[in-house]
């Protein structure tokens, strides 16, 4: 039988109730550990790792080279947060599975984290940019966060308008219903507006609403 060591991350207590939680983390690996018979060695758990200092996560890829393992983690972010980070995971010599996009492999990986990069990076700049405007008319900042919604809501849609050739090839093959698409743009390993997250129905509703 296969062997296997679960790695999880939690970095606050927000991502428990975005679905970033280790019980639901715990719940995708071991769920796709039964389904694909892997016999779960060990789970290691770590909390608010920094970048530099991931000692659960070094310790589980140790612990898949001693047994010959494979390591598990329940979605890409969970691994690492930035394209170098990733690099040096996937150089380790151990295999990985993302239980949210199982047939990735390490090139793919590697590319799905610097989509996600890029996705950061650009709403970064789009938040910055946008206090920066306000506080040059005289807004005063920080009092409810409505500013910061609108920056959001703007990312959100031009995301939407990034993925509108996707759809439209989608749909030119018959893929018109939400929830065939939110499987196919599963399928094919798409990253979310909101990172890490998996392709639902509603998500792919709201996508197209923003499209209109």
């Amino acid at each position: 039988m296969k062997q296997a060591i679960a790695y999880y991350r939690v970095s606050t207590t927000r991502q428990g109730r975005s679905g970033l939680g280790l019980e639901a983390q715990q719940s995708a690996v071991r769920n796709y550990c039964a389904l694909h018979e892997y016999a779960l060695i060990t789970e290691v758990k770590e909390v608010k790792s920094t970048r530099k200092h991931r000692i659960g996560l070094f310790e589980a890829l140790d612990l898949c080279r001693q047994h010959r393992a494979t390591l598990i983690v329940a979605r890409l972010d969970r691994l690492g947060r930035d394209v170098e980070q990733i690099a040096g995971i996937v150089k380790s010599k151990v295999d990985i599975i993302v239980t949210d996009n199982p047939h990735a492999n390490r090139f793919t990986i590697h590319i799905l984290a610097a989509v996600a990069e890029e996705q950061r990076q650009r709403i970064s700049e789009a938040t910055k940019a946008a206090l920066q405007a306000a506080k040059e008319r005289g807004v005063e900042l920080g009092k409810n966060g409505k500013l910061l919604s609108v920056t959001n809501r703007k990312a959100a849609q031009d995301f939407a308008h990034q993925l509108s050739p996707v759809l439209r090839r989608l749909q030119r093959r018959g893929i018109t219903s939400v929830r065939a698409i939110s499987k196919e743009l599963n399928r094919k390993g798409i990253p979310t507006f909101h990172e890490g997250g998996k392709w639902h129905p509603s998500t792919v509703h709201t996508l197209m609403n923003r499209l209109k």
